[in-house]
Parts: C-alpha cells; sequence; structure tokens
C-alpha cells in the first residue's frame, strides 16, 4: 500500500502542476481533439466512468487484419499470441475469459473454454471500438470483471456501393475482401466476404532455434479463413426501427502454433462460428424508449493432435465440442425531466455444450448453464455534474446443482466538465465473472459448485485540453484500485475458488500537437504483496510511442514505438523485457486508398508469451477502393 500512496501523492503533485501553469493561460485555452487518435469520448449513458475509443479513420487504411490488432495499441491492454486459445488480451491484469466483449452491444460468446479469440474477429467497416477498463456499469450485466470492449460497426451510407480490398505480408500471408452497403432510406443493408491466409509468420533473423524450431518461419502456424456477414435494418412508422444480423466465420485449418520447446503438431479442423441476432428500438411514449435485441452464437470445432514421427492420430483424438449462447436483452430508457435519466430491464442467456473424443467422452455428452439478469440505473445531470448510480441483480444454475446462485452488482460514478473543458470521472462497480463450461463440467478437472469470481473496482480518470502558444493536446490520466476474490485456479487438477488479489496501477497519455501529432502513453501495473497470486503475463511497465505527421504529396504517416517491461509466467521463468518499432505510409487517391508499412523494422528477436516469438521484420501493403 506504500508503493500505492505514493502513486496518488505522484498523481496529485502532476494535477496541481499541470493546473497552476494552466491557470495563467485561460484566455488562450481551447478544446482540441487530434483526429484518428485515442480520446476520452463524451460519455455514452451506458458508462459510470471513463471511455476510451479507438476511432477508424475512414479517410486511412489501417495494417490491422483482425481485433486483436487493433486494440493492443491501447494503454493498459496486453495482447498476445500462443497455445491453443490462438490471441489473448490481458486488461490490467485480468485475462480473456474475465472480460466481456461485445459487437454492436451483442455479447460474443467465448465456446467452452470462454475465449472470445480475437484473431478471428476481422476488421470490416468498424466506426470505433469502445473500451472500459476499469468499474463498469450494470447495464452490461455479469460477465463483465475484466472489462468491456464493444465493437461498433458503421452505418451504410448512400455514396457508394461497392468496396474492394486486398492486403499482403510475408510468406504467403494476404487479406481480400469485398463489402456492399447503402442507405436507401426507410431501410439499409450491409454485406461483407473476407478471406484470410497465412502459412506462418516468419521469425527474426536473430532467433535461434530449438531442435524443434526451423529458425525461419513459425511452425505449424497455417490459417485459412472465410468470413460472411450481412445486416439489414428497416426503419418503421419513422420512429420505430428493426435490424437483423447474420455471420458465418468457418475454416478447414487453424492450426495450432507449438512452442519452441515442444515437439508436437495440433490443429483445429472444421472450425466454424456461426452468429444470427435481431435487434429492435421503439419509441414507446415521447420520453420512453425500448430496445430489444435477441441473439444466438455458436462456436462449432474438432481438436486433433498427430504423432510428429508417424502422422497418425493419437488414440484420445480428435475432440469434437460444439457450444453455443441463446440470450435475449430487454432494455427501457425513460427520460424523467430533462435531468434525470433512468435505464432499467432484464437480460437472460442459456449456454450449452456437446462434447465427444475417443477418451473421457465415448458419446456425446453436454450440459447447459442459465443466467439471468436483472437491472436499473439512474443519472442525474446538474450543470456540470453528472451523478450516476445503479445495480444489477444476477442469478445462475448449471443442471445438477440444486440451488441458484444469486448476487448483487452494484456501480456508481461521478462525471464532471468544467468551462475549460477538463473531463474527469470517479467511478466505482462491483464486478462478476462467471465460471466457464470447461471449469465446471470438465471431467478431468471440472467442479460444478464454483461460485463466481468478483472484483471491487475504482478509478479516477482526468482528462485535460491545452493550448500553449504552438502547443496544443491533452494530457489523461487514471489511477486505479482493483480488489479481486474467489480467482478460479486448480488444486491437486480440480478448479477451485481459492486465490485474491490487490491490483493498482497509473496511467498517462499525453497528446501534443506541434508542428505534427506526438503521442506518449505509459501504464504501471501491480499486485499487492499480500497477494495469493502473481503477476504473470503482464508487464508491470509498458510504454508506447506514435507520431503523426503529413509528408509532401498528400502522404500521411504513422510511427510507432512501444516497449514492454519483464513479464513474469507460469513456468516461474522471466521473458526479457522488448522494443518494437513500426512505420506506416498512407495516401487517399479519389476513391481509392493505398498504405505501406514495415513492421518491427530492427528485425528484433522477441517473446510474446513463453516459448512463443513473435514475427520478425515485416512488409505490408495494403489496397482499397470503392466503386459506382
Amino acid at each position: 500500500m506504500k508503493k500505492f500512496n505514493i502513486f496518488i501523492l505522484l498523481f496529485i503533485s502532476v494535477n496541481l502542476l499541470f493546473s497552476m501553469e494552466i491557470d495563467t493561460l485561460k484566455t488562450k485555452i481551447r478544446h482540441y481533439n487530434l483526429d484518428g487518435i485515442r480520446v476520452i469520448a463524451d460519455r455514452p449513458q451506458e458508462t459510470i466512468g471513463a471511455i476510451e475509443v479507438i476511432e477508424f479513420d475512414p479517410i486511412l487504411s489501417l495494417p490491422e487484419t483482425n481485433i486483436a490488432e487493433s486494440v493492443e495499441k491501447i494503454n493498459g491492454l496486453h495482447v498476445s499470441t500462443g497455445g491453443k486459445s490462438g490471441s489473448t488480451l490481458r486488461i490490467r491484469g485480468f485475462n480473456n475469459d474475465q472480460i466481456k466483449v461485445m459487437l454492436d452491444g451483442r455479447p460474443l460468446s467465448g465456446g467452452y473454454f470462454g475465449n472470445v479469440d480475437l484473431n478471428t474477429i476481422p476488421v470490416s467497416d468498424i466506426k470505433e471500438i469502445r473500451i472500459l477498463k476499469g468499474p463498469v456499469s450494470s447495464l452490461y450485466g455479469s460477465d463483465t470483471m475484466g472489462g468491456v470492449i464493444n465493437i461498433i460497426t458503421d452505418s451504410p451510407s448512400n455514396t457508394s456501393w461497392l468496396k474492394m480490398g486486398t492486403e499482403f505480408k510475408r510468406n504467403n500471408t494476404n487479406k481480400s475482401y469485398v463489402s456492399s452497403a447503402r442507405d436507401l432510406g426507410e431501410w439499409d443493408y450491409w454485406l461483407y466476404a473476407s478471406h484470410y491466409h497465412i502459412d506462418g509468420f516468419m521469425l527474426s533473423e536473430d532467433f535461434v532455434p530449438t531442435n524443434t524450431e526451423n529458425g525461419e518461419d513459425r511452425d505449424n502456424c497455417e490459417r485459412d479463413q472465410w468470413d460472411l456477414q450481412s445486416k439489414l435494418n428497416f426503419t418503421l412508422f419513422d420512429f420505430h426501427s428493426i435490424g437483423f444480423q447474420a455471420g458465418y466465420t468457418f475454416m478447414d485449418t487453424k492450426e495450432i502454433p507449438e512452442s519452441i520447446y515442444e515437439n508436437q503438431l495440433r490443429k483445429f479442423t472444421d472450425w466454424k462460428r456461426y452468429q444470427l441476432s435481431t435487434l429492435g428500438s421503439f419509441q414507446l411514449r415521447y420520453n420512453l424508449t425500448s430496445a430489444i435485441n435477441i441473439y444466438y452464437d455458436r462456436y462449432d470445432d474438432t481438436y486433433a493432435e498427430y504423432n510428429p514421427y508417424t502422422g497418425d492420430m493419437y488414440s484420445q483424438w480428435p475432440s469434437n465440442i460444439k457450444s453455443w449462447i441463446l440470450g435475449a436483452h430487454q432494455k427501457f430508457d425513460w427520460e424523467i425531466t430533462g435531468n434525470l435519466d433512468s435505464s432499467f430491464g432484464y437480460r437472460f442467456e442459456k449456454e450449452s455444450y456437446l462434447r465427444k473424443d475417443n477418451g473421457n467422452y465415448p458419446d456425446w455428452f453436454g450440459n447447459e448453464q442459465l443466467k439471468h439478469n436483472g437491472f436499473w440505473q439512474t443519472e442525474i445531470k446538474y450543470n456540470s455534474f453528472n451523478l450516476t448510480v445503479g445495480s444489477g441483480i444476477s442469478f445462475f444454475k448449471q443442471n445438477g446443482r440444486d440451488n441458484w446462485i444469486s448476487h448483487f452488482e452494484p456501480s456508481a460514478g461521478i462525471y464532471y466538465k468544467n468551462s475549460l473543458n477538463w473531463k474527469s470521472s470517479l467511478a466505482f462497480s462491483s464486478n462478476t465473472k462467471y465460471p466457464t463450461m470447461h471449469q465446471l463440467f470438465s471431467s478431468s478437472s471440472g467442479n460444478e459448485d464454483l461460485e463466481e469470481e468478483r472484483a471491487i473496482k475504482s478509478e479516477f480518470n482526468l482528462l485535460v485540453p491545452y493550448s500553449l502558444g504552438f502547443f496544443s493536446g491533452s494530457i489523461q490520466q487514471s489511477i486505479f484500485y482493483n480488489h479481486i476474490t474467489r480467482l478460479i485456479e486448480k488444486v491437486g487438477g480440480t478448479y477451485a475458488n481459492i486465490d485474491q488479489i490487490d491490483s493498482y496501477g497509473y496511467e498517462i497519455s499525453s497528446k501534443i500537437y506541434f508542428v505534427w501529432e506526438h503521442q506518449a502513453d505509459y501504464s504501471y501495473l501491480k499486485y499487492s504483496d499480500d497477494s495469493n497470486a502473481e503477476l504473470l503475463e503482464t508487464p508491470s511497465h509498458a510504454i508506447r510511442f506514435t507520431e503523426r505527421l503529413d509528408l509532401p504529396y498528400s502522404i500521411k504517416m504513422e510511427y510507432n514505438a512501444s516497449w514492454k517491461d519483464v513479464r513474469h509466467t507460469e513456468e516461474n521463468i522471466d521473458l526479457p523485457a522488448y522494443w518494437l518499432h513500426s512505420i506506416y505510409l498512407n495516401k487517399k487517391i479519389k476513391k481509392y486508398k493505398i498504405m505501406f508499412g514495415v513492421e518491427n523494422i530492427f528485425d528484433l528477436n522477441y517473446e510474446e508469451e513463453y516459448g512463443y516469438p513473435g514475427e520478425g521484420m515485416n512488409f505490408v501493403l495494403s489496397l482499397e477502393g470503392e466503386f459506382f
């Protein structure tokens, strides 16, 4: 706690010093937004504190091929690629299965293991990505202990009918996509299709291979992914709307990269994901609206392990898993007065799975979990202050458990915006995470008596825009503290609620415009000395620098340099700190966009996870055009 108190004093001192400097220049201060740079947005209704946003600039072609590559630029977020789960996302030390990932407000299923692989979610006509790293409003429901990522897709326009693009990297890595979207007044549509292929990314030249690694490209890493998505929306009687969404993503083969300390071949075959949803928005009265969302999300896959010497399948495999989630979400928004709003509603989800293999599951075996969540939230506006309070009450139950488990999830936040456009928020919430289907029902390690994990989270944020002569920009700071209980870990090979963690940290992001745009991010995360667990896979310190400038001939350049501190692993090994440098050039010619980039410019060797080296230097070329 002594270190935490020191950071509080440092936080206050920096802001007092900065405020004295600003007070001398009040007549010059103006609000400044840097286009395309992450900002703390004006709060949407569903938040109780700060929300960080990745804005997708429609003028630029981006190097990202999936959501994982997009969100890793956010301060306090860390993405790595390793074993079967593909991408591993961590927010302030919380893991994949503790983070709720949403698409246009609809939760995405994490399947049997609870992990949403962000590598399999393509970047396609996305307007922005909203990220909650701290306390989470009760309106988001349960399973938000680690935070929320909400991917917001763009609305169709009436400027063109067709968009096509392609992207190339080394080692036969390529992505091609086509989309058609149009706003036709009373209705609109969006169709999207893409194909992504990778033979396996190239390793750096100074990578020293083991006996099981060739030292050139990443073995057993081939992926061939197809993605089909569609949306159809109608306006009814001028005041109501209804929409339908459907998606299908599939891979005949999704190879799993092996650790450089292993000698095995593994892969998924017949990997599929289906998504269906219906959304409706209705104006019930002049001050009362209703929104309903019914959704179905399903994963099917076959996991296989092969003998690398004989090519034969091990006797225990393949393992077949079919997992799905069926949910409904009803929400009412009531504007009681001009300064008083209230939201309330109900959410239901049913998670189910079927499993079969040649080992513990010779016949199809399944189970299910039911979740119910009622919620309300009230927002009071008074001059420059907003006070938000709310709570959810949740119940969950699985087959074989006699009683329902219930709990409250209260939340509260104060938001303030002064005449100088300074924005600050102080927020608190109690958020939970239900056990995954694997943790509950696995024949080898499951425990059907598990209870939900819980985190009591608090956070203070301050965003200060400024203008000092030739300098304009903003400074954003966050200080947070989390008390986490009933964490699920294995004890003697069986999952149990055992661990308790207190974590705290500090984040600062500075954005400056002087000749061109400059950005610097720093994050610090620490577990208290009396915690039951260590900080694993996440660096205590991380730094990122970004430079954006306009070159001759209307070429836009972006340069990124990021550093991650030493990371501890479950194997009791420390991964070395490393720097990565990348540069991208963008140019738009009428309705065409061209992007060229070089990633990991200095071709450095580094490990994202223990035994999984990152890729070496890579070249990126992207082309996109609009037609008709």
